[in-house]
């Protein structure tokens, strides 16, 4: 449009005259003065508020919220040690269990090697018992044997001695048949 205006709420231009046109814009220098003023004040209190907030809300706040995050962080850190921790522990119980279930195994070998061993001690203890029974039967054996033997000693003693005499005997024949031998001839 070529022709100063105003436009209302529907945005129909309004035509108007120099001196109506300097009276809306003094009015609306004057409104925008005063604006200014409220709007400066509203800033002044704006501001305030803001300062407000910010040391007793945001900043506290702020300093909270990075306490916190520096916990959090120590927090992290620890539950990812104690993760660590209890994956170790896992594993050594896990290898625990395995050296338990040899550690069982070895057990059970020895425990059946300890019943072999036990059973071999009894047959021996039995074998025993019965060559001790046999011995003892060989030493009545033994004894009655040199009893018979020594019986059997004072027999070819007297033997001996018979044969000796005999043969003292027999010598003596010799010789006195050889004396008369030895006469008659």
């Amino acid at each position: 449009m070529s022709y100063n205006a105003i436009t209302t709420a529907a945005q129909t231009p309004i035509p108007m005259t120099p001196s109506e046109l300097q009276s809306a814009i003094e009015a609306n220098t004057r409104a925008i003065s005063q604006l200014a003023t409220t709007v400066g004040r509203s800033n002044e209190q704006l501001n305030q508020a803001l300062n407000f907030l910010v040391s007793e809300f945001i900043r506290p706040n702020t300093q909270q919220h990075l306490q916190s995050m520096e916990r959090l962080e120590r927090l992290e850190s620890i539950v990812e040690s104690v993760a660590a921790q209890q994956q170790a522990s896992a594993e050594q119980i896990a290898a625990n269990a395995q050296q338990i279930a040899s550690n069982a195994e070895a057990i059970n070998l020895f425990d059946s090697r300890l019943e072999e061993t036990r059973q071999l001690v009894a047959q021996n203890s039995s074998q025993i018992a019965q060559l001790s029974v046999k011995q003892e039967r060989n030493a009545d054996q033994i004894a009655a044997n040199a009893q018979q033997i020594a019986a059997n000693a004072q027999q070819v003693e007297a033997l001996a001695e018979t044969s000796r005499s005999q043969l003292a005997g027999i010598i003596g024949n010799g010789r006195r048949i050889d004396r008369l031998e030895q006469q008659a001839s």
